[in-house]
């Protein structure tokens, strides 16, 4: 195993355990982590914006379909916040674009701007650290355009 593939491997265990921490059934999900802003519960009718930038976990699963959303402190590999379950029940939105953006909005008033990248730096207790997830992005939304679609 080269440097870079064992160190993406490594911070890539350290994520994990960190939406593991915080979600029941966490073996269930496949992982990706993202950056953005999120705006909870009915602070989005406000047009106020609660959180600025932020980096979350992006835990989801096809059966039954459902993403979890856990915001994060990546140099301390914590969760800063309460997970946020998404599913059919209260999805009101997803979108997506070409770039790795991509939105989405809850019944509860829960808004997330967020942004997957195939190769990104994580600023981490170690330094910076890259995470490649080129596959888990593609996988990631091409789930979200089916949910989008249905």
């Amino acid at each position: 195993m080269s440097r870079e593939t064992e160190s993406t491997t490594l911070l890539s265990e350290r994520l994990r355990s960190v939406f593991d921490r915080h979600v029941l059934n966490y073996g269930a999900y496949n992982l990706v982590y993202t950056t953005g802003i999120s705006c909870p519960g009915r602070a989005a009718e406000s047009g106020h914006r609660a959180d600025e930038a932020g980096h979350f976990i992006v835990g989801y699963r096809r059966v039954p379909s459902e993403i979890v959303v856990v915001p994060m402190n990546p140099r301390e590999m914590e969760s800063t916040g309460v997970p946020v379950s998404i599913d059919n029940t209260n999805l009101i939105e997803a979108k997506t674009s070409d770039c790795g953006a991509f939105s989405l909005e809850t019944t509860s008033g829960a808004l997330f701007d967020l942004n997957v990248s195939p190769l990104t730096e994580v600023d981490t207790v170690r330094g910076r650290e890259v995470l490649e997830q080129e596959a888990d992005q593609d996988d990631f939304l091409s789930y979200l355009r089916q949910v989008a679609a249905a």
